[in-house]
């Protein structure tokens, strides 16, 4: 076969003949499965033929070469969320070093094609704030932002990647079954290692499993360099073969616990990248994973085997110098595989040989990894620097599906608007296509983060509201026994999958500085508590029911909607238990539609207006008395939240003394704040392993 592989020093900087030197020792998959030419994507593809002739031609060649002696074999795999172009040059770099010191590599380059996806994400999510983005809620400002935005779910892919590499049709089937024939064949002629960088232990994880399935009798070595895999996923899939010594011996080079500490991720997330890993990607926060210290150390199993002597287990914590195969010096997460003394001390367990041709210093990035073009520029400042009451103001109209279409959110958007500006509020507007889930998001967690200690904010939102099937079960273990579904609002592209759902809400909101209050308005239905019983026939009725030029603010999810989001979801993350920081003014109750009529929100209507002799001078529960007074029978605003809102002064923080307060007027540049934020997306955009 013909394997196209253009000159290019815009992709791996790698030429024809350098990428035809790698094929031997390249297995390229895609989604888990080999990356053909038939896929029509990258530079570098690898057929079964490809892994055959590894097997019929290439290592053949090469134990006899090396005098009949048996040859280690290296696995690698590399960190996840990286793109086929940083795979290639790793393999690049290492290839040779292992063939002068005679091992065999092969380089499992399983980019997931999520590296841009995942640029893209971070740089559309990560605005700088008004105030806030370098004070010491900044991590968790952005863990927030990670594990509700696109980061947990390209994590979820990347860790179905693994999985599917050997699940039926995957690339790491096909290898796994040509290298146990070849044992079989020729028995004694080889050994067999493992080395995963990051992420590169999940793929191990279930890659050296199906080795041991396929005729592969025992895996002699596995190296684990700052693994990214949680604690679970290694005590069930590698820890028993380890314990029946069909995994001879195991390292693990990582950090210690101050080292992960001192490291940071562009200089604004403030700890390794393991702690965003453990705080955002995984279903649980605060998730043990294999390389944190403080992990190892906190599971009674994990810490006799890898701090106990004389077991089969090793851990080194960087830096360290404790002899030919126990030494690192990598300070950073991504350094473990351009560290000499690291992967010495790999080689030289691997080889059981102290008499090693060192690994070659790095030479600096000849060709800097690749950025695309589609990457969003980092968003400006939205509220004026200086501004103590913020609001922001969401209406959608022009749904994509002309049967979801409203008539009324944007005007309504816009009554509020213009009554908070009347009482001095900084307002901030997303309308139709600007109000999808990222932008919603981007701009709640930019007001929420940006705000200091009597800072008054404001949210509102005109739209469709839904409910979907709750994926972590935190509705049905909370009070009612019934509530069993999350309420959701509906960006533009909801029907993409993208629903904002109540739990994305609490953790915006959670980040909500002390003392800062934070009020809510929402036109739309489901904006109370959760809803039960309505349906599409309860939606038609609605219609059937109602004048021309009124319709209700809801949608019934058809399959395909729902399906789409459970897939972004990934994997259910854990139920939040969180107090009731914010106050809802919400239009109806659960059950209830909110009706739009003549191109405004009934509740709209009713309650924008009332808003400038209210400010100061009512509590919140009487600003509701005001808005039910003759408001109809067919819906019943609410507030929701902690009772003690309840009686606080309507759109009054608690410096306020019950002034007005408008916004100074601040000429603001952020040029400080966007570079800094941009380094952090540099430090991201290759998410576990910077090349």
């Amino acid at each position: 076969m013909i394997h196209p592989a253009p000159f290019t020093r815009a992709g791996s900087g790698l030429s024809r003949d350098e990428l035809e030197a790698l094929r031997p020792h390249v297995v390229n998959l895609r989604d888990g499965r080999l990356a053909t030419s038939a896929d029509g994507e990258g530079e570098f593809y690898t057929t079964a033929e490809d892994i055959a002739k590894i097997f019929d031609k290439h290592l053949p060649a090469f134990v006899e070469k090396n005098g009949g002696r048996p040859v280690p074999i290296v696995l690698y795999a590399h960190g996840g969320l990286t793109p086929e172009t940083n795979g290639l040059r790793t393999a690049h770099r290492q290839v040779q070093w292992w063939l002068d010191n005679g091992a065999y590599p092969v380089h499992f380059v399983w980019e997931t094609g999520l590296h841009d996806a995942l640029a893209d994400a971070l740089a559309g999510w990560l605005a700088p704030t008004t105030r806030g983005w370098l004070s010491d809620a900044r991590d968790e400002i952005l863990e927030t932002v990670a594990r509700i935005g696109q980061g947990k779910r390209l994590w979820d892919a990347m860790k179905d990647d693994a999985k599917a590499a050997c699940a039926d049709g995957g690339g790491g089937i096909v290898f796994a079954d040509a290298l146990g024939s070849y044992i079989t064949d020729h028995p004694d002629t080889v050994t067999v290692h493992a080395v995963g960088h990051s992420a590169g232990s999940i793929f191990h994880a279930h890659l050296l499993p199906t080795l041991l399935d396929a005729g592969v009798e025992r895996v002699e070595t596995v190296s684990l360099l700052a693994p990214a895999m949680h604690t679970d996923l290694f005590t069930q899939a590698l820890l028993p073969a380890l314990e029946n010594q069909r995994i001879g011996d195991l390292a693990m080079f990582t950090m210690t616990r101050e080292a992960e500490l001192d490291d940071t991720c562009g200089g604004i997330y403030g700890k390794s990248l393991l702690y965003l890993v453990s705080a955002s990607f995984e279903p649980e926060t605060d998730a043990p994973i294999l390389g944190l210290e403080a992990s190892v150390r906190g599971d009674p199993t994990l810490s006799h085997l890898f701090f106990d002597d004389g077991r089969s287990a090793t851990a080194v914590w960087s830096p360290v110098s404790a002899g030919p195969r126990d030494s690192s010096t990598a300070r950073s997460h991504g350094a473990f595989d351009d560290d000499a003394p690291t992967m010495d001390s790999v080689a030289r367990r691997i080889l059981d040989s102290d008499d090693i041709r060192s690994f070659p210093a790095p030479r600096g990035v000849e060709h800097p990894a690749e950025r695309t073009s589609r990457t969003a520029p980092v968003a400006v400042q939205t509220w004026s620097a200086g501004s103590t009451r913020k609001a922001l103001c969401i209406g959608i109209d022009r749904y994509p599906r002309p049967t979801d279409q409203l008539a009324g959110c944007v005007a309504d958007a816009r009554e509020w608007a213009a009554a908070f500006r009347d009482v001095g509020f900084d307002v901030a507007e997303l309308h139709d296509g600007q109000a999808d889930r990222e932008g919603i998001l981007r701009a709640l967690i930019e007001l929420v983060s940006g705000g200091t200690a009597g800072d008054l904010l404001v949210v509102q939102y005109a739209g469709h509201g839904s409910n979907v099937d709750d994926l972590d079960d935190d509705e049905s273990a909370g009070v009612d026994p019934d509530d069993d579904r999350d309420e959701a609002l509906c960006p533009v592209d909801f029907r993409d999958g993208e629903l904002l759902i109540d739990d994305d809400l609490g953790r915006v909101w959670d980040l909500l500085p002390s003392g800062v209050d934070l009020t809510l308005f929402f036109d739309s239905c489901h904006s109370g508590s959760a809803n039960r019983g309505l349906a599409e026939a309860d939606v038609s009725a609605a219609h059937r029911n109602t004048p021309p030029d009124t319709r209700p603010r809801y949608v019934v999810l058809d399959d395909a909607t729902q399906a789409k989001y459970r897939k972004l979801r990934g994997a259910a993350s854990e139920a939040l238990e969180r107090p009731d920081r914010e106050l809802l003014f919400s239009a109806c109750r659960a059950a209830e539609f909110a009706y739009e009529t003549a191109g405004h929100g009934d509740f709209t209507v009713k309650a924008a207006p009332l808003v400038a002799a209210a400010v100061g001078s009512v509590t919140n529960r009487e600003y509701l008395d005001r808005i039910l007074d003759g408001f109809g029978a067919r819906q019943s605003p609410e507030i929701h939240g902690a009772q003690e809102l309840y009686d606080k002064t309507f759109l009054r923080s608690a410096g306020s003394n019950g002034r007005v307060i408008a916004p100074p007027i601040v000429a603001t540049n952020g040029h400080n704040q966007v570079q800094a934020v941009a380094a952090f997306l540099r430090a991201t955009a290759d998410l576990l392993d910077p090349r």
